[in-house]
């Protein structure tokens, strides 16, 4: 017969351990909150599409980015979607554009920042659950450099919500081809 002291560590012991299992039970995705939209971009003519993700243009191409959003959360969504007056880009749109090296391309300087940009300031749109809708015309190639023949890897990442904390939500990765004319 074991003691009554060893009996009550015995308990404690397996108590521990049946928590722990119950904790590790726990899928990682109840901690981790889920992003309230899905975006996917592509891109607008006078691209060609040569695969999936992969889009060709002539050296000297206006090239425009088209973004698509899908509310996945269970309640409605307020998308912004106006546009910086100076770049064609809407301000809520966030994008990395990388070279085929992997180096990193900076924006474009913007002449004259002291001007400022204007949007037309209407409000943004109303997404229901499962709802979707695209923004047209993002016309990167004034946000970066894009003449050179290269091929340039795009991506798109904006605020999951107006608090920090709720992260970021990245699109799709695109790579756009610069070829001679």
């Amino acid at each position: 017969m074991l003691r009554k002291d060893t009996l009550r560590v015995l308990q404690i012991a397996l108590s521990c351990m049946l928590s722990m299992l119950c904790i590790a039970a726990v899928p990682i995705e109840a901690k981790t909150p889920k992003s309230p939209f899905a975006i996917t971009i592509s891109v607008e003519n006078p691209a060609s599409q040569t695969g999936a993700n992969n889009y060709s243009v002539n050296t000297g191409s206006e090239v425009f980015v088209k973004v698509h959003l899908t509310n996945t959360s269970k309640h409605s969504l307020s998308v912004g979607y106006e546009g910086d007056s100076r770049t064609g880009v809407a301000f809520s749109n966030q994008y990395e554009v990388h070279d085929s090296t992997g180096r990193l391309i900076q924006k474009r300087t913007i002449n004259h920042p002291e001007i400022g940009s204007t949007g037309h300031g209407w409000p943004g749109r109303i997404l229901m659950p499962g709802e979707s809708m695209d923004i047209t015309g993002d016309h990167i190639s004034r946000l970066y450099d894009l003449s050179q023949l290269d091929a340039y890897t795009i991506q798109l990442s904006r605020s999951a919500s107006s608090n920090p904390e709720d992260g970021i939500v990245k699109s799709n990765t695109i790579t756009v081809t610069v070829t001679k004319q």
